[in-house]
């Protein structure tokens, strides 16, 4: 059955808040109780300008202010499966955003064109006509079918979980937009880019019967890359409807979330940048990345030389301190290599002089297992850290022992 697609007029409407001024369409969703906590003036009487750079050459985008919360904000925590992911997600799409929208010419807003009832609608199942034909008036408006906005894929009609949770899963659970701004002489802002994070699911859960036990199906890596670029070049289609955009650089960022019981964040899959003018995706560049617990008992994930390097590390802090049992290590990998390495070493406290010592054998042996790396420790109980070092990949060490 052919799947209905919403009516250039009706996508124009809906579509209506992305023609009106980046000020207006936030207003429309802030109380006015929320603009007075943060603003002594409304938003369009304040003067717009950004924030200072932080060092040197820290590699962060400014920020205009006043500072804008998006409109669909709130539903980042909601829709997605946990803080290593939202984390993970948010900081992967600025990276890439950074590949095109340079943090020396451009400044970061919190994106101003979807509002909550867009990005929920893009998150439902899309109707095929048969099933908006079916539905009654109520249906229709209680599934927002009259505009069928939704990406995750039609059940066409089928009622069974199991065959649903083979056949049309819901591989969409989040959409995350970053406006880039460009600045004049006179220090007006100009919307110049656009970066449209999609984070979709890595398992579907469904339940054969109401209260019952629920059921996890895996989803398949690269159906869910190309599910979530065939998303993203319908997305691209209802933005570039809307005259604004037609002349904007377009950025799209597929990301893939780990499972709710994981303990390391999802990864990226996929990348595509859209021209100004440009109203179709020329192609996808594959991102090759993902985060591995060490040591890593997966064979093949990571290096020998890597995994044994952290298995030596490890037992050398055993043998070294009665106290001690195992420190937890997350690897950042990409195109193979070692990127990043974060490490928590749990303590039990029993005195200063013990966390002197710790800290400074650990920074020998992260000079002698991890060089040309960049490398965080944090030496912490349950409640409280006790010394934080840091290790970049030219070997440059900085040890801190909280007082």
């Amino acid at each position: 059955m052919k799947k209905l697609y919403i009516l250039t007029p009706l996508l124009l409407i809906f579509l209506a808040s992305c023609g009106t001024p980046e000020s207006e369409v936030a207003d429309q969703t802030q109380t006015a109780s929320d603009e007075e906590e943060m603003n002594t003036a409304p938003v369009e009487e304040q003067e717009e300008t950004v924030t200072n750079e932080v060092g040197e050459n820290p590699g962060y985008y400014q920020t205009v202010i006043p500072y804008q919360i998006s409109p669909s904000r709130g539903l980042t925590s909601s829709n997605m499966v946990s803080s290593y992911n939202i984390e993970t997600f948010e900081k992967g799409l600025f990276d890439i955003s950074k590949s095109v929208f340079s943090t020396d010419d451009y400044v970061f807003r919190e994106g101003q064109v979807f509002t909550e009832e867009m990005v929920r609608g893009f998150l439902n199942r899309s109707y095929t006509s048969e099933e908006i034909d079916a539905m009654s008036e109520e249906e229709k408006a209680d599934n927002n079918a009259f505009s069928n906005l939704g990406l995750n894929p039609s059940t066409e009609g089928e009622t069974d979980p199991e065959t649903i949770a083979e056949e049309a899963p819901l591989y969409l659970s989040h959409i995350l937009e970053q406006n880039y701004m460009t600045k004049d002489e006179d220090g007006n802002m100009d919307f110049s880019g656009m970066t449209i994070g999609l984070a979709m699911n890595s398992e579907y859960y469904y339940q054969k019967e109401e209260y019952g036990e629920t059921y996890t199906k895996t989803l398949d890596e690269q159906e869910v890359r190309e599910q979530g670029e065939r998303m993203a070049a319908e997305i691209l289609e209802r933005i570039r409807a809307n005259e604004q955009y037609q002349d904007m650089t377009i950025v799209f960022g597929i990301f893939m979330q780990s499972g709710e019981t994981d303990i390391t964040p999802g990864h990226f899959l996929s990348t595509a940048t859209v021209e100004p003018g440009s109203d179709e995706i020329s192609s996808f560049t594959e991102i090759q990345e993902n985060y591995v617990l060490l040591p890593s008992s997966e064979a093949g994930s990571i290096s020998e030389e890597i995994n044994s390097d952290y298995q030596n590390f490890n037992r050398k802090l055993e043998s070294y301190f009665d106290s001690f049992t195992t420190s937890i290590g997350q690897g950042y990998f990409k195109d193979g290599n070692l990127e990043h390495l974060s490490i928590e070493i749990p303590v039990e406290y029993t005195s200063r002089g013990e966390i002197i010592g710790l800290t400074q054998y650990v920074s020998e042996l992260v000079q002698e297992h991890f060089r040309n790396t960049n490398v965080e420790i944090s030496i912490k109980d349950k409640s409280k850290s006790y010394a934080l070092i840091t290790k970049n990949e030219d070997d440059e060490m900085d040890v801190h022992i909280y007082e």
